[in-house]
């Protein structure tokens, strides 16, 4: 309830008790008509005496009471300081994702707010040192955050972090390792100074004059990273399956599983070297690439049937299963079209032609024209898509079953660089570098653990959370600090707090 006071069309003023039902005022009594200044005082004055009392009877008695003059609450008011909003229900929901992916065994709590860091707000570790202090209350000097990194790298935490998430995947995931995913990318930096580690190299991304590492991982079915292992820049990504597969071999004494990669990781080395370890692999295979012979027969022999799937044998015990998808057809159509309108674009401007076209041919010493030959392979291979494996063992719809689920690697390449903003990279010594990775595959092992086990994306998981604040309030005279958390009374705040076992905060 409160006083409300309205002008009638006279200049009069009708003093009203109101209460608000639903967002509309009704009217609970109606004090009187003041002419005056007095009459207003003395009518406002019952106005509060009658809430009051109404307050009284009904049991229902706030600390913001009218009975308190506002001279009484201000001089309250005014003996605390509000020190701090702090992120805290944050923290500590990811940091009971950290303790059960079993790093809290490493007893270090810079490291552990590093993660942290990087996965709520990924910046420079010198803006990290600012949000740990501004949004947690934990204190580092930006040398201390750079030493933390010295010795996570001096006491091999990314084997340590390995060896955590590989236990908890399977023991309490009790998964199997049947089948692990393996993917490439680059991570580049923001300087020009090349050394053993920073090399300039071929960029997804199209960033071919700035240094870069190449950055290998490999995940498990659910997309849990397992394994990351940094190379120099102008390393071949077909050169870095096997040193990875060998350290996962060696690490955890691996023998029975099949490695899923795309057809950047195919070469025959690679396949006759997995081959001589026992290794089961299925690799994304290059039909254009494939002999004449070969290719003859595929082109010829794969009905346009969506769904179909046909088995041929190759060399070594290896098989070559194709597949055709009318979704694929469409848009294998649709991007051969805008490759011959750009080619054609480029003909009729030749000065336009920097870079390779993959329907264009030197056409003598100056010239250029259409690659006829590439543009008939394509449109022979519209819609197929094929699978080279020496696990032959499997059916064909399990095959391509397994190949499909490579995006789990590409999806966790995808939260690192962007969720966890994982480049550009700004250190320029390597046991930082190596630190940083480490920190970043952390947060990604917790972000995908977080996923599975809320059922939300990380983006979302953040919004949300970011609405429960610890406000910090302070004693000047006692010096006494005590802290109350905002209100979560949203259902899908209150869930990922459970998640978690954060029961205090509501």
């Amino acid at each position: 309830m409160f006083v409300r006071k309205l002008k009638s069309r006279n200049g009069n003023i009708q003093v009203q008790v109101v209460v608000k039902v639903n967002r509309n005022n009704h009217v609970v009594k109606h004090m009187g008509t003041a002419r005056n200044s007095l009459e207003i005082q003395q009518l406002t004055a019952l106005a509060n005496q009658y809430i009051d009392e109404a307050r009284i009877k009904s049991g229902k008695l706030s600390f913001f009471d009218t009975r308190y003059t506002q001279s009484e609450m201000s001089s309250f008011l005014s003996r605390l300081l509000a020190i701090a909003a702090y992120d805290s229900a944050t923290f500590h929901f990811f940091n009971h994702f950290y303790d059960s992916l079993g790093f809290r065994s490493f007893a270090d709590e810079c490291f552990r707010d590093l993660v942290i860091a990087r996965i709520v707000h990924p910046v420079s570790k010198a803006r990290t040192r600012e949000w740990l202090e501004t949004k947690l209350g934990h204190r580092y000097s930006l040398t201390a955050l750079y030493r933390g990194m010295e010795k996570a790298y001096r006491l091999q935490y990314q084997e340590r972090l390995e060896q955590s998430v590989w236990s908890f995947t399977t023991t309490v995931l009790s998964q199997n390792i049947s089948v692990l995913f393996f993917d490439v990318t680059t991570l580049y930096y923001e300087a020009f100074d090349e050394d053993d580690l920073r090399k300039c190299g071929y960029s997804k991304d199209r960033k071919d004059n700035q240094l870069q590492l190449v950055i290998a991982l490999t995940v498990n079915t659910q997309g849990f990273p397992l394994h990351v292992k940094v190379f120099a820049g102008n390393k071949f990504e077909g050169h870095t399956m096997i040193p990875c597969m060998q350290d996962m071999i060696t690490r955890h004494q691996l023998k029975d599983f099949i490695v899923v990669a795309d057809s950047a990781m195919v070469s025959t080395k690679n396949m006759d070297d997995l081959d001589s370890v026992g290794l089961k692999f299925i690799v994304g295979a290059r039909l254009g690439n494939l002999s004449a012979k070969v290719f003859d027969q595929v082109v010829s022999s794969v009905p346009r049937m969506d769904g179909n799937l046909c088995r041929f044998g190759l060399r070594q015990g290896r098989f070559l299963i194709v597949g055709y998808s009318a979704r694929r057809a469409n848009k294998d159509r649709t991007d051969r079209n805008k490759q011959v309108a750009r080619a054609e674009y480029a003909l009729a401007n030749p000065a336009t032609i920097a870079k390779r076209y993959k329907f264009l041919k030197k056409a003598g010493k100056a010239g250029w024209e259409l690659n006829q030959t590439n543009l008939a392979k394509a449109a022979q291979l519209e819609g197929l898509k094929g699978y080279v494996t020496n696990a032959g063992q499997l059916t064909n719809e399990e095959i391509m079953s397994k190949y499909a689920d490579l995006w789990q690697v590409e999806k966790s390449f995808r939260i690192s660089k962007s969720d966890l903003k994982a480049r550009p990279v700004f250190h320029t010594v390597k046991e930082k570098i190596e630190a940083h990775v480490s920190i970043v595959f952390a947060g990604l092992a917790i972000a995908r653990c977080v996923e599975l086990t809320t059922g939300k994306s990380l983006q979302k998981v953040l919004d949300l959370l970011d609405q429960v604040k610890e406000v910090v309030l302070k004693d000047p005279v006692s010096g006494e600090v005590f802290s109350k958390y905002t209100q979560a009374d949203n259902p899908e705040i209150l869930a990922l707090l459970k998640h978690a076992n954060i029961g205090w905060v509501t």
